[in-house]
């Protein structure tokens, strides 16, 4: 009966200790993902989450030829995209990580200036660490791309025509 008793008063603490762990254990897992997650993919989100289906479908339809096994509307689904802000623009960058859109010179990526929706197409290679190729620069509707060059990384700033 004593152990019984024992057990109901150690009860309480036990069922709070163990909600404890689990929140540490949540917050140390999604620590430890940020810290050591492919910084290319992790950047990068599904960019129906940035755009619409509708838009990326009519972007996918400008930038690159498609034939019947490379369908808009499914293309729109795996799309990857990110926005940087450069030279008080803001860009929206999407990453074509298709067999059929990269090859030894990188994989397609086409950036769109959101103000009037021009969009450039670069054909990048991943960085030897997969970091995040584009940065902001202090130029209207500029920005800047790293590229491996000869065992080196180059800096390339690119700017819309004017």
């Amino acid at each position: 009966m004593r152990s019984f008793k024992k057990i109901k008063s150690i009860l309480p603490l036990a069922l709070l200790l163990s909600v404890i762990g689990v929140c540490l254990t949540t917050q140390l897992a999604n620590w430890i993902k940020d810290k050591f997650h492919d910084p290319v993919k992790g950047l990068y989100s599904i960019a129906t989450d940035i755009k619409s289906t509708k838009e990326i479908e009519q972007l996918v339809d400008r930038s690159v030829y498609t034939s019947k096994s490379f369908v808009a509307s499914q293309v729109a689904k795996k799309l990857l995209a990110a926005q940087i802000e450069s030279g008080g623009t803001t860009f929206t960058i999407y990453r074509f990580n298709f067999p059929q859109t990269c090859g030894k010179a990188g994989c397609l990526h086409v950036v769109v200036d959101e103000r009037d929706k021009h969009a450039a197409s670069l054909q990048l290679i991943d960085l030897p660490d997969k970091s995040f190729p584009f940065s902001s620069v202090n130029k209207k509707g500029c920005f800047n791309t790293r590229q491996p060059l000869n065992n080196s990384i180059d800096d390339y700033e690119i700017c819309k025509p004017s």
